[in-house]
């Protein structure tokens, strides 16, 4: 039972990340950040499995090595999405500066 309540628990967490992080300005520009947080979806189940079903401390050393592993590529991927956004912000700045034509 605990297990099922678990899985649900994490479908519908990282549904509700998913949809908030499609709505990110850097998601379409962004394949890398794209990769790692799509990759960091299942890394979070394999994580969750391992932690429900350790009995001896070394699954429970795979299942933190599991979560570390999730969150590194959840941050990763935010990193991404974050520094493409600022990126094209500073191109789009760059874009609207306006020059003088004629140095004096």
């Amino acid at each position: 039972m605990s297990s099922t309540l678990i899985a649900s628990v994490l479908i519908l967490s990282l549904s509700a990340v998913h949809w908030r992080l499609r709505r990110h300005a850097g998601w379409m520009a962004s394949p890398r950040g794209r990769f790692f947080v799509m990759l960091s979806y299942p890394l979070a189940a394999l994580a969750a499995y391992w932690m429900c079903s350790a009995a001896t401390s070394l699954e429970w050393a795979l299942a933190g090595g599991w979560a570390m592993a999730w969150i590194s590529s959840t941050l990763v991927g935010l990193g991404a999405l974050k520094r493409v956004s600022a990126e094209h912000a500073a191109r789009a700045v760059a874009l609207e500066t306006i020059t003088p034509a004629v140095s004096r």
